[in-house]
């Protein structure tokens, strides 16, 4: 008897879930932007894959040299 009830609450979340679905897709999610300006995001971006090639490349100097 436990078995069946457990099965039918299961349907009726199941269900349920379902109707509201609909809703989920209207949903606005707002994150904050931490960056003052596009040009800035852009900026700082440039910066993060600058720093990134420069290591990359001494990386690859110091296994040459090896």
């Amino acid at each position: 008897m436990a078995e069946m009830t457990d099965k039918a609450k299961a349907l009726i979340n199941g269900v349920l879930r379902g109707l509201e679905a609909p809703a989920d897709t209207l949903a606005v999610n707002r994150y904050s932007y931490p960056h003052a300006s596009e040009q800035d995001a852009m900026r700082q971006d440039w910066y993060r894959v600058g720093h990134e090639i420069k290591d990359a490349m001494k990386r690859a100097d110091a296994e040459t040299a090896s």
